[in-house]
């Protein structure tokens, strides 16, 4: 029996289990935290990674783009579009946003993947089966937000 999308999306789960847990990134099981193989969507304006379900934007800490500029000196950011990365070192943060200005958020909320740490494999193609949609458009995980909101 095969799973459906939404069992195999690891955002999906992921940002479930944080709202499951109140919000609080460090109650999520470790289970979950582990390094995430990501493929870039788009990167720029917004920095988009997709697990092949949905995607959601990414926000690197400064110590992330100072070791990505040190080990990879040849490779620009931005030229990441339609590569590999893996997420070696991430966290979650809940975030108050207005949705009316943030496309990634619903109902005022935004989850925010936080990477610290991340390498590229350049040599590594997807060609994706499907077109990843917006996380925070997903019937499923906005009927989750809701019931965390109230």
């Amino acid at each position: 029996m095969s799973k459906t999308p939404a069992q195999q999306s690891a955002f999906k789960q992921l940002y479930t289990e944080i709202f499951n847990q109140g919000g609080d990134f460090s109650k999520v099981s470790k289970d979950l935290k582990k390094p995430l193989k990501t493929y870039v969507k788009e990167s720029h304006p917004y920095f988009l990674v997709t697990d092949g379900y949905f995607f959601v934007p990414a926000y690197f800490t400064k110590e992330a783009v100072t070791e990505f500029h040190q080990k990879f000196a040849n490779v620009n950011i931005v030229e990441l579009h339609d590569k590999v990365i893996v997420l070696n070192n991430w966290s979650l943060e809940l975030r108050r946003v207005n949705s009316a200005e943030v496309f990634t958020s619903y109902n005022n909320l935004e989850v925010r993947l936080v990477v610290h740490s991340f390498k590229p494999n350049l040599n590594e193609r997807l060609n994706p089966t499907r077109y990843p949609v917006n996380l925070y458009r997903d019937n499923e995980m906005k009927s989750i937000i809701q019931h965390f909101r109230h």
